[in-house]
C-alpha cells in the first residue's frame, strides 16, 4: 500500500533582512523567491494557542475574540508566502510532472538554516490553487527534513508491529494526568491488540537505565507520553524522565538518541509532551525531535502543542491503523489528519509535526502483518468497554472522551447517549483531572519485579475497578486518607502555581520568544535592569492579570517634593516587550488620588506615571542632552471623563529659551493605549506603547538597550489649580535638571525573559 513520491524539496534560508526560499531538488528542477512570513509576532503566537486544546489554562492570556482563528485563512497566507513567484511555478509543475509518472509530490521543508522559523506551524499550509491544505491529502504530504549521516535500512514488520510505550511523570513536577493517557492509549490501540496487528509494551520503570535494559528486545516504536520543554542553560530539548526516587531526570535529545541509535529495530519515536518539537529558536536540532533525527531515526512525530483527549484519541488509534496496514508514514500520517479533522477537533489536526531524516520509509511490511483479521465492530468494542470500566472505577473525565468518540462513530450505539448524560455534568462540574485517584485496568504481572520490567498491555480486556497490583506511581506513595488530604492540598497549591507561574513559563518558551521578539540578538553587556519577551502580548483591559508573574521594579526614590510626600506614597512596574511594543504596568500606593479634568489647557494636570525612553546612552557624556526624534517623555496620566480612566501625551524634544534641547509640552497620543483603574489606597495601569510612537520605525533586537526611567506624580490640586506635590522615580538620580540628559538614565535591557 506505499505510495510512491517524487520530492519537492524547499529550503528556507536568510537573505539580507529578510528570508528567501530555494527549491534544492524537484521533478521541476530549482527555483528561488523572496520568502516574507506573512504574520506578525502576535498573530502566530494566537494561533498556536488557538489550535490547541479547548483548556482554560492554556488559552488564558489569548482574549476570546483573538481565540476565532481561521484555520484556512492563516493557512492561505503561509501557503501563499511560500509558494509564491518561481518557487510557486515549480510547485505546480512539479506537481503535473508527478501527476504524469502516476506519483505524488512530497514537500519536504529544510529549516535548519532558520530555526527561528521552526516554531511556524507549517503543518497548515493552504494552497489557494488546490484549493486545499496540502497535508490533508496523501497526494501531497508535508514533512519537515533533518539532515543526518546514517540511513538505515527499513526494517522489515512481520506482525505485530511493537510499541514500547515509556509514561513518566516525576514526584517532584507538576502532575500529569499520566495514568489518564495510558488508559486512553490502551482502549484505543485495544483492537488493534486482538487482532494481533500491534502489541503495546508499558515501560514500568520510567528510567533512562529501565529504558536501556528494554531496548535489548525488538521494538519497532517508542512512545513517549510526559513533560518535555527547553532546557536553557544547555541549550537544548529534554525529555522528563524519572531516577531511581522517582524525581526528574531531564535527558536530552542527543542523549535518549544514543540509547535509540543502537536498537536496530527502533524506526520511529512518537512523543506526546507539550514541547516535545521545538527548538531553542537558534539550533535547529536542539529539540528533541530534532535531536533524535539527526542522530538516525528514520522517523520522529512531536506534537508543536497538547491536544485534547479527543483528538489523541483519534491519534493514536488511527495512526497505528494505516501504519499496521503497510501504508507509508508519509501517507498514514496525512490519514490521521483527515481523521482528526473530520472528528470535531477540526483545528488540532495540524499539531502532529512529521520529521525524517532522508527519503526512504522506515518500515516494510510482510505481506501476512496487513492481512491480520479484523472486524468493523471491534474498535467500538474496545472503546465502550474502557469506558464502562473507567465508570466503574468513579473516573468519568476518563470515560467521557471515550463514549463521544463512539458517539461520533455511531450515535445509537448500545446505551452511550445514556451514558453520555450521565457523565457529561459530572466532568463539567469538575474538568480536572485527577490521576493520582484514577484506579487502573486491572494488569497481568510476573510475580517477580526487575528494575526493568515491561508489561505487554492486554487492551482487549474489560478494565476491572479494581486494580490486581498497585501501580507505578501509588507503589511510591503510601494511600490512605490523609493522601486524600494532601492530595487536595496539592492540587490547590498547585492551581495556584499554575495560576501565578504560566505566564512566566509562556515568556520564558523559546520559539514563541523568537516568534514574538525575533531570532536576532544583540550583545546587552551590563545594564541597571531586563525586560522580558510577551510572546503572547498582554490585553490592555483594566484587568491586570497578565502581569502577576512579571518581576516588580520599585519607584520609591523621591526625586522632587520630598519634604512633601504623603506617608505611604510608593509604587512599582513591570515591563515586557516584542516587535510591536513595549507594554508597562504600574501599581501606585497613593492615599490621595487626583485625576486630570481632561480639558485644555490642563489635559495633564493630575496624578500620572511618566517615562522617559531613548536609545542606549551609555557611550554618552554626563552632560549630553536629549536627542531630537530619538528621546521621548510619554505620561500615563489619570483622566476623568472616560471609560478607560487615563490618557497618554507624548513629550518630544524642543528647545529652550536659551537654545538648549529639553523636553517640550507634547499632545495626546492615541496610539499609546492605556487603562487605569482605582483600587484602596491608590490606583493602578497599564499600556501599549508602539515603537513607533517613542521614534522608533524599526523593532528593536533582542538584547537591545535604552536608557529609560519610570516615575510617580503625585498632584496637588488639579486643573488650573494644579502644582506637583511630589515625584518619585525609579531612578535616584533623576532630578528636575538630569530629565534632559539621558546619560543619567538607567540602563534597559530588552532581554528574553524578565
Amino acid at each position: 500500500m506505499g505510495r510512491e513520491y517524487l520530492d519537492f524539496d524547499v529550503a528556507v534560508t536568510r537573505e539580507g533582512q529578510g528570508y528567501a526560499a530555494h527549491v534544492l531538488a524537484s521533478p521541476a528542477g530549482e527555483a528561488s523567491a523572496p520568502f516574507t512570513l506573512p504574520f506578525t509576532a502576535t498573530d502566530l503566537a494566537q494561533f498556536m494557542v488557538a489550535v490547541g486544546p479547548p483548556r482554560v489554562s492554556s488559552r488564558r492570556l489569548a482574549p476570546a475574540e483573538a481565540r476565532a482563528v481561521d484555520v484556512k485563512e492563516y493557512g492561505r497566507r503561509l501557503g501563499d508566502a511560500l509558494l509564491g513567484g518561481d518557487v510557486g511555478r515549480a510547485f505546480r509543475a512539479s506537481l503535473s510532472a508527478a501527476g504524469a509518472q502516476d506519483r505524488d509530490l512530497r514537500l519536504r521543508l529544510l529549516l535548519d538554516a532558520v530555526p527561528d522559523l521552526d516554531p511556524v506551524p507549517w503543518e497548515y499550509l493552504y494552497d489557494s490553487r488546490l484549493g486545499r491544505f496540502l497535508t490533508l491529502s496523501q497526494e501531497t504530504p508535508v514533512v519537515r527534513l533533518i539532515d543526518s549521516l546514517e540511513r538505515p535500512p527499513a526494517v522489515a514488520v512481520d506482525a505485530p508491529l511493537r510499541v514500547l510505550v515509556m509514561v513518566s511523570s516525576p514526584s517532584d513536577m507538576p502532575p500529569l494526568a499520566v495514568d489518564r493517557e495510558e488508559q486512553l492509549l490502551r482502549a484505543t490501540t485495544g483492537d488493534l491488540v486482538a487482532s494481533g496487528r500491534l502489541t503495546i509494551t508499558v515501560l514500568d520503570d520510567a528510567t533512562l537505565t529501565g529504558l536501556q535494559r528494554a531496548l535489548l528486545d525488538d521494538y519497532h516504536v517508542f512512545h513517549f507520553i510526559g513533560h518535555g520543554g527547553f532546557d536553557q542553560a544547555a541549550q537544548e530539548g529534554v525529555l522528563v524522565l524519572e531516577r531511581d526516587d522517582g524525581t526528574a531526570h531531564r535527558v536530552s535529545g542527543a542523549r535518549l538518541g544514543t540509547l535509540l541509535h543502537d536498537a536496530r529495530t527502533m524506526q520511529l519515536a512518537v512523543l506526546n509532551a507539550c514541547e516535545g518539537a521545538r527548538t531553542s529558536g537558534r539550533d535547529a536540532f536542539s529539540g528533541v525531535g530534532q535531536a533524535l533525527a539527526r542522530q538516525g531515526l528514520p522517523a520522529v512525530v512531536a506534537m508543536q502543542t497538547e491536544i485534547s483527549d479527543r483528538a489523541a484519541l483519534v491519534f493514536s488509534h488511527e495512526f497505528y491503523w494505516f501504519l499496521t496496514r503497510g501504508l507509508g508514514i508519509d501517507a498514514a500520517i496525512c490519514e490521521v489528519r483527515k481523521a482528526m479533522a473530520v472528528s470535531d477537533e477540526a483545528s488540532e489536526w495540524g499539531t502532529a509535526v512529521l520529521l525524517r531524516s532522508g527519503p526512504e520509509q522506515p518500515f516494510s511490511f510482510t505481506a501476512g502483518a496487513t492481512e491480520a483479521a479484523d472486524r468493523s465492530e471491534s474498535r467500538l468494542e474496545s472503546l465502550y468497554d474502557a469506558a464502562q470500566g473507567a465508570i466503574q472505577a468513579g473516573a468519568p473525565a476518563l470515560a467521557l472522551p471515550l463514549l463521544e468518540q463512539i458517539a461520533t462513530q455511531r450515535p445509537d450505539y448500545q446505551d452511550v447517549a445514556q451514558l453520555l448524560e450521565r457523565v457529561r455534568p459530572t466532568v463539567q462540574q469538575d474538568p480536572a483531572p485527577q490521576p493520582e485517584t484514577v484506579t487502573r485496568p486491572a494488569e497481568t504481572r510476573p510475580a517477580e519485579t526487575r528494575p526493568a520490567e515491561t508489561r505487554p498491555v492486554e487492551t482487549g480486556a474489560r478494565p476491572s475497578p479494581v486494580s490486581g497490583q498497585p501501580d507505578r506511581q501509588h507503589r511510591r506513595r503510601p494511600v490512605g486518607a490523609w493522601v486524600r488530604t494532601i492530595t487536595l492540598v496539592a492540587v490547590l497549591a498547585g492551581g495556584w502555581f499554575a495560576w501565578r507561574v504560566l505566564p512566566t513559563l509562556l515568556q520564558k518558551a523559546d520559539p514563541l520568544v523568537s516568534a514574538a521578539c525575533g531570532s536576532s540578538t544583540a550583545t546587552a553587556g551590563t545594564t541597571d535592569l531586563a525586560i522580558g519577551c510577551a510572546p503572547i502580548a498582554p490585553t490592555v483591559d483594566g484587568s491586570f492579570d497578565d502581569w502577576r508573574s512579571v518581576p516588580e521594579h520599585d519607584v520609591d526614590a523621591a526625586v522632587f517634593g520630598g519634604a512633601n510626600r504623603r506617608a505611604g506614597l510608593t509604587g512599582t512596574w513591570q515591563a515586557l516587550w516584542d516587535a510591536e511594543a513595549l507594554y508597562l504596568h504600574a501599581v501606585v500606593v497613593d492615599p490621595v488620588v487626583t485625576a486630570a479634568e481632561g480639558a485644555a489647557p490642563q489635559w495633564w494636570n493630575g496624578d500620572a506615571v511618566s517615562f522617559e525612553i531613548g536609545p542606549d546612552a551609555r557611550k554618552l557624556g554626563r552632560t549630553a542632552p536629549v536627542r531630537r526624534g530619538q528621546d521621548f517623555h510619554v505620561i500615563l496620566a489619570l483622566r476623568d471623563g472616560t471609560d478607560r480612566r487615563a490618557a497618554a501625551d507624548v513629550n518630544t524634544v524642543g528647545l529652550s529659551s536659551r537654545g538648549r534641547p529639553v523636553f517640550a509640552t507634547g499632545s495626546e497620543q492615541p496610539a499609546i493605549s492605556v487603562v487605569a483603574r482605582l483600587r484602596d489606597g491608590g490606583y493602578e495601569l497599564e499600556a501599549r506603547v508602539p515603537w513607533s510612537a517613542v521614534g522608533r520605525t524599526v523593532a528593536p533586537q533582542r538584547g537591545a538597550v535604552l536608557a529609560m526611567n519610570v516615575n510617580i506624580s503625585d498632584a496637588k490640586g488639579s486643573g488650573a489649580d494644579w502644582a506637583l506635590r511630589t515625584m518619585l522615580s525609579s531612578n535616584a538620580q533623576r532630578t528636575g535638571p538630569n530629565q534632559n540628559l539621558p546619560a543619567r538614565w538607567q540602563s534597559v535591557a530588552l532581554g528574553d525573559s524578565g
